[in-house]
């Protein structure tokens, strides 16, 4: 149960980025504010590597990160994008919708258990989403 502690600090942080995003998106555009929480997570990165003395892994899974690289800078900027014009209540909720994605993929292609449990997650998820984006 060692990922559960990981995914609630996943959800701190990405708790953190999003209201700090929101901030720096009001003052920067998309493409900045992309550019700059990306430069500070790279070198916070390359300390976290030489701090812990993390080694770099690369075989050919490493060259999936390719496409997936820009499918997220497409995502970020759209992201950033929205959260300039549009209320941080509403965008990302929404956008955190994206979790249907890898859900369905683990039901379809990794044949993960489908459950009544997690159905019901799905529904609610979608239902919270509607209600806070209006």
């Amino acid at each position: 149960m060692d990922y559960i502690k990981y995914a609630y600090i996943a959800l701190i942080g990405w708790g953190c980025w999003a209201v700090g995003s929101k901030l720096i998106s009001q003052h920067l555009n998309a493409v900045n504010t992309s550019f700059w929480i990306s430069f500070w997570s790279f070198f916070f990165l390359i300390f976290y590597i030489l701090f812990f003395k993390k080694t770099f892994q690369f075989n050919h899974y490493a060259l999936w990160s390719i496409p997936v690289g820009f499918f997220s800078l497409i995502a970020i900027l759209a992201f950033y994008r929205a959260l300039k014009t549009g209320p941080a209540s509403v965008v990302i909720p929404l956008t955190n919708l994206y979790v249907l994605f890898p859900v369905i993929f683990g039901f379809l292609v990794l044949k993960e258990p489908v459950t009544l449990n997690r159905i019901l997650g799905i529904a609610f998820a979608i239902i919270a989403t509607l209600l806070l984006s209006r």
